[in-house]
């Protein structure tokens, strides 16, 4: 019942997720995090859903070759190590980290969150993820700002 759950979490999470990204080009002194910038929606990822929702793993072990196949795949690995805070209530937790082009990780933060006890298990399953892929070697810069939004439903 515990896995169906979380396989129903991620496949909202995946349709509702937003993802930020912004290109950052390689040897500049430019701070991403100071421009305010719009998240860009992943609009092709409901047409994945379909091929995940029969083989979740699909996506996991899919070779990345562009960056929209790499966002497509990061929630899904976030999404593996979470262990949920048991509520009793729904909530939604959205955490931002840089992705450097090994995989590793830093920068993480919870930017909104509707149950601050929920937190740390995500702040965990981020963490708990890294290194994560490395970056498409066709992307031009060496890290990539990503935004991923985990829901909880009783």
């Amino acid at each position: 019942m515990m896995k169906k759950s979380l396989f129903i979490l991620l496949m909202l999470c995946v349709t509702l997720s937003v993802l930020a990204f912004e290109y950052i080009p390689k040897n500049t002194d430019q701070d991403p995090f100071a421009k305010n910038t719009v998240p860009a929606k992943m609009n092709n990822i409901q047409s994945s859903t379909n091929t995940v929702r029969k083989n979740p793993e699909s996506i996991l072990n899919k070779e990345i070759t562009n960056l929209n196949e790499y966002f497509q795949y990061l929630p899904y690995a976030v999404n593996k190590n979470w262990i949920p805070y048991q509520s009793n209530a729904d909530y939604e937790v959205s955490v931002q980290f840089r992705v450097h082009e090994n995989g590793s990780i830093s920068d993480v933060e919870i930017v909104e969150s509707s149950n601050e006890k929920a937190n740390i298990s995500v702040l965990n399953a981020v963490k708990a993820g890294a290194p994560y892929k490395p970056l498409p070697k066709s992307y031009p810069s060496d890290t990539v700002k990503a935004q991923v939004i985990l829901e909880y439903h009783k």
